[in-house]
């Protein structure tokens, strides 16, 4: 199996724009936890950083993604194919599960993320926009995943069907997993963590083995 180096520490000015990110989302939740989501604005969230409007969209679209964790990272096919290599551990349906559920490293800050699921259960909205946001990564996390299944020897690279379209058959599967866990979870108080519905929607994803015939 091919290894890889381990990736270069990020110099200060990068570690600079992670703090700035990592401000902004935690002032977003802040700010939620406290109020009506409706309430909140991005002048309010920058300004409990602080930091300008321009600088807030360097890394968010909206206030929604501050909030759920989507940041412009995830457009970064290098950054998200290093956290699946460093996330999978045999299963590739958990790897991407757990990506997509918990987010990246700098994203998965425990209780940030337990905030979140706080301010989901209040606002059942957020729990559509993220599956829409899902889905809007799906694209990008295809070529990532079909590295990480060739790499693996996961698939053949021989195969009539290509690694990129089994490797967009588990994204699909894995996004709809989590969007019934996510549900299961609303519709049974909006109790459990993060981790609870990631485990939860890896078994909903598997139980599709026995059917694909």
């Amino acid at each position: 199996m091919k290894t890889f180096p381990p990736a270069p520490e990020p110099g200060l000015r990068e570690r600079k724009k992670a703090q700035t990110r990592a401000s902004l989302e935690r002032a977003a939740v802040a700010l939620v936890l406290e109020r009506p989501i409706d309430d909140v604005t991005i002048d309010e969230i920058c300004a409990a950083v602080p930091v300008s409007h321009r600088t807030f969209f360097n890394y968010f679209d909206c206030k929604e993604d501050a909030l759920l964790g989507f940041r412009h990272a995830w457009g970064d096919a290098q950054l998200v194919g290093e956290h699946l290599a460093r996330t999978y551990a045999g299963s590739i349906v958990a790897c991407v599960v757990e990506t997509l559920v918990r987010g990246l490293p700098s994203a998965a800050d425990p209780d940030l993320q337990e905030a979140r699921m706080i301010i989901a259960s209040r606002n059942p909205g957020l729990i559509q926009s993220r599956m829409r946001r899902l889905d809007e990564l799906r694209t990008g996390l295809v070529g990532c995943i079909a590295e990480l299944m060739l790499r693996e020897q996961l698939v053949d690279a021989d195969s009539p069907v290509p690694a990129e379209a089994q490797a967009e058959l588990v994204v699909v599967a894995c996004i709809g997993s989590i969007r019934i866990a996510l549900r299961e979870w609303a519709e049974t108080g909006a109790t459990g963590t993060s981790e609870t519905v990631a485990t939860r929607a890896t078994a909903i994803a598997k139980t599709l083995a026995p059917l694909v015939v």
